[in-house]
C-alpha cells in the first residue's frame, strides 16, 4: 500500500509539472535576428496582452530591427524594439494585437531552496525547453561583458545554457521571480538570473522614456569593509573619478552615506541616483583622510 500511495503522490507530482510548462511555455518566446557578428538568439516571455515582450539586452544588443519572435508551435512574427538598459540587462519588445498567454511577476522575493522552472531557447535550436531545479542562492555578483558586473543576482541549478538568455526563470505557480541571464563561466551547473524586483524596476521606464533615466556622482567605486569610529563599518571607496573638473569627491574617499542613506554595496548608491536628483544638491557624508566628512555634490545624467 505504501508504494501504491508514492505512485499516486508522483503521479499528481508529475501532472502538476506538466501543467504548469504548458502554461509557462504558452508565454515563452524564442528570439532571434542578424547582427554585424553574424546573429544573436535568446528568449523572452509575455508580461501583457498587449504583447510587451521581456528579454535581456545582450540577446537584442546590434539587431537590425524588427526582432524575429517565434511562439510556442512554431510561427514567428516581427517585434520592434520598445526600450534597453545596458546596465540592468534587460529590454523590452513589443508583438502588435492581442496576446492571452502572459506570466505575472512575483510580488516576493525568491527564497533560497525553493522550487523554480526555467524556460526558453538553449543553443538557439531547442525551442519549447523546460528544466527544473532550485533557486540555490540569493544576492550574487558575477560580471556579464568587460567589467560590468551585476549584483544580487539569483542562482539557480536549473539547466541554462546559451540561449536561454531572457527566458523566464518561474516558480510553482508559474510566477516569474527571475530572468535568466548567464552562467559561470567555470561551472554549467551555476546559472543566474535577474531577480523580478530588478525587472519590476526597470520594466515601466522601458515601457514609458525607452530607457531608465539614471544619475550619476562621476566616479567607480567597490564595496570595503573599514573600521570608523572603532566599528567595522560597510561602504564604498572612491577608486577613481570620471570627471576631475568640479568633482567634490576624491579617490581614496570612504562613502558611508548618500542623500541619508547608508552605502554598504554598489546597488546601495544605484539606488539612490535615479533621474529624480539630477541637478539636485545632494549630500555625501565620507571619510576623507581619517577624518568624518560631508560634502555636497550635483548628480548629472548618466548617459551610456
Amino acid at each position: 500500500m505504501r508504494n501504491v500511495a508514492a505512485g499516486r503522490v508522483l503521479d499528481r507530482l508529475s501532472d502538476e509539472l506538466a501543467e504548469l510548462t504548458a502554461r509557462v511555455l504558452r508565454a515563452t518566446v524564442a528570439i532571434s535576428g542578424p547582427t554585424a557578428e553574424g546573429g544573436s538568439s535568446g528568449s523572452g516571455f509575455f508580461i501583457d496582452t498587449r504583447g510587451h515582450i521581456v528579454t535581456n539586452h545582450h540577446v537584442v544588443a546590434g539587431m537590425e530591427p524588427p526582432v524575429s519572435v517565434t511562439m510556442q508551435g512554431g510561427s514567428t512574427s516581427l517585434a520592434g524594439i520598445v526600450g534597453v538598459d545596458l546596465i540592468s540587462d534587460l529590454a523590452v519588445l513589443r508583438l502588435d494585437g492581442r496576446w492571452k498567454h502572459t506570466l505575472p511577476l512575483r510580488h516576493s522575493v525568491a527564497r533560497a531552496g525553493e522550487l523554480c522552472l526555467a524556460a526558453g531557447n538553449p543553443l538557439g535550436r531547442y525551442p519549447e525547453t523546460v528544466t527544473i531545479g532550485v533557486v540555490s542562492g540569493l544576492a550574487r555578483t558575477a560580471v556579464a561583458g568587460p567589467g560590468r558586473p551585476h549584483y544580487h543576482l539569483l542562482q539557480t541549478d536549473c539547466g541554462i545554457h546559451e540561449g536561454n538568455s531572457g527566458g523566464p526563470l518561474v516558480d510553482v505557480r508559474g510566477r516569474v521571480i527571475g530572468v535568466t541571464t548567464l552562467i559561470d563561466a567555470e561551472s554549467d551547473d551555476i546559472g543566474l538570473a535577474i531577480p523580478v524586483e530588478t525587472v519590476k524596476d526597470v520594466v515601466p521606464d522601458l515601457l514609458k522614456h525607452g530607457c531608465v533615466i539614471r544619475a550619476t556622482i562621476g566616479v567607480s567605486i567597490r564595496g570595503r569593509t573599514r573600521e570608523v569610529d572603532g566599528e567595522a563599518t560597510r561602504g564604498l571607496e572612491v577608486v577613481r573619478l570620471r570627471r576631475l573638473r568640479g568633482q567634490a569627491l576624491k579617490i581614496g574617499d570612504f562613502i558611508l552615506r548618500v542623500d541619508g542613506m547608508p552605502m554598504p554595496d554598489p546597488p546601495a548608491l544605484f539606488g539612490v541616483l535615479n533621474g529624480k536628483c539630477i541637478g539636485r544638491p545632494t549630500v555625501v557624508d565620507l571619510v576623507r583622510q581619517g577624518r568624518l566628512r560631508a560634502v555636497t555634490v550635483k548628480p548629472w545624467r548618466l548617459q551610456l
